[in-house]
């Protein structure tokens, strides 16, 4: 039959520190019990309840003391690990904000394309309108005021068709991003901006109070001295 011998390696100072834990949880227990028996009657009962009052603020001291060095270590290896945290995931917020950068220009390419479509139907819709009143004025001018009237009809039909011309938006869409519509400052002129607009005050010039008021707006308002541009906010998901 063999025996076999376990031998358990203890560090002696973490030992230690559990005895010591132990004896102030033990004492401060024990104070508090000591706490609700005390009674004043007279001023020699009030004196050591006094003198047992400075033993409470000394204990206190005691226990912030007994923790001081474990907090000041994690507190440091926090420290350490937000560091490395930080440093590890700024590569990945740089990349983000390229990405973003790269994406919210594509979308407001075809944002700009779009836009110039829309022009350009409206445009080939109001020169459309143009020719039939030349060709109405013609008309009239050969005797058939009919036909001129026809063609006026006609180009006011068309005139009015023209100003509701949209070119549907068209978004790119992909998994696990969405895309919102914003504007962001491209210039400002501080000797026109205004001292307050619209009832909001944004001088000295409060950036944060005019992107309020851009955005309210939707795009539509015009600040003197504030140049801005439409473009698109770019979200991932997991």
């Amino acid at each position: 039959m063999s025996t076999e011998t376990t031998v358990a390696l203890v560090n002696p100072d973490v030992v230690d520190v559990t005895e010591q834990e132990e004896t102030l949880s033990r004492e401060v227990t024990e104070i508090e019990f000591r706490a609700e028996a005390i009674t004043i009657d007279t001023e020699e009962d009030y004196q050591n309840a006094a003198a047992f009052g400075r033993l409470l603020k000394q204990r206190a001291a005691d226990v912030k003391e007994f923790w001081k060095p474990m907090k000041d270590a994690a507190h440091k290896a926090h420290a350490e690990i937000c560091s490395k945290e930080k440093a590890m995931l700024k590569p990945l917020e740089n990349a983000e904000k390229i990405l973003k950068l790269t994406m919210g220009s594509y979308v407001a390419e075809q944002e700009r394309k779009r836009r110039e479509a829309e022009e350009a139907a409206r445009k080939a819709a109001q020169e459309e309108v143009e020719r039939k009143m030349r060709e109405a004025i013609a008309l009239e001018a050969a005797g058939d005021q009919t036909g001129a009237d026809a063609a006026i009809e006609e180009a006011e039909i068309m005139d009015d068709a023209s100003s509701a011309i949209t070119v549907p938006t068209t978004k790119p869409k992909a998994t696990g991003v969405s895309t919102t519509k914003d504007w962001e400052i491209t210039g400002m002129d501080q000797r026109r901006v205004p001292v307050e607009l619209n009832g909001t005050v944004i001088r000295p010039i409060d950036t944060a109070a005019v992107m309020r008021l851009i955005r309210a707006s939707k795009g539509t308002i015009h600040i003197p001295g504030v140049s801005y541009r439409e473009v698109a906010k770019i979200a991932f998901r997991k």
